[in-house]
């Protein structure tokens, strides 16, 4: 499979046009967490919740060609095919089950536009599918997929307001903790973001 290479202000302006193109506010309004879904639901993709693996190895894929995929049924504790439309992404329903999942959840439903967004060419009449797997991949794709990811989720515009505006006299971490709070991502999320804008 050919692959792209993005540079990180392409992938930064990628998010903005994202954004804007579904309103302009989340980019140059008030900091605020991002609807994903309903950004998602607005590229005419489809949000699905099944259970993915058994061991939650696998947090989301991207389905890019109709077909059947291969989920875990919890009833019946069996493995099962499940038909899906091209144009559906897949998110694992254990990150569902506890509010401290919260930030792993949209960031996996992030991270999965992103795959539509950068690689729907690429995959789509291949049969193959973008996965979200629970470790770290250094895949390029993967990792073009969480940065554009995190740019969607914490628009750096949005970002440096927040910022300015709650950091005067803090100390890092509160200041992380309630950044990560006003974009609904994880504190780890967070501080990637922050560092790696050299804000921290």
């Amino acid at each position: 499979m050919t692959r792209i290479y993005y540079q990180e202000q392409a992938l930064e302006n990628i998010a903005r046009q994202v954004l804007c193109s579904y309103d302009s506010e989340l980019y140059y309004g008030t900091p605020t967490a991002i609807p994903i879904e309903e950004i998602i639901e607005s590229h005419g993709v489809f949000l699905e919740y099944q259970y993915l693996r058994k061991n939650g190895h696998i947090l989301g894929k991207t389905i890019f060609d109709k077909g059947l995929e291969t989920v875990y049924d919890m009833e019946i504790h069996k493995y099962i095919l499940f038909p899906v439309n091209a144009g559906t992404i897949l998110v694992d329903a254990s990150l569902c089950e506890e509010d401290s999942s919260t930030g792993r959840l949209r960031f996996t439903c992030a991270h999965e536009l992103a795959h539509w967004v950068l690689h729907k060419g690429l995959y789509t009449g291949t049969g193959e599918s973008a996965a979200l797997l629970a470790e770290t991949s250094e895949n390029n794709m993967e990792v073009q997929a969480n940065m554009l990811g995190s740019a969607i989720l914490m628009p750096i515009a949005q970002i440096k307001r927040c910022f300015y505006q709650l950091r005067r006299g803090r100390q890092n971490g509160p200041l992380i903790d309630d950044m990560a709070g006003v974009f609904q991502v994880s504190r780890q999320a967070m501080r990637i973001r922050l560092t790696n804008h050299h804000l921290l």
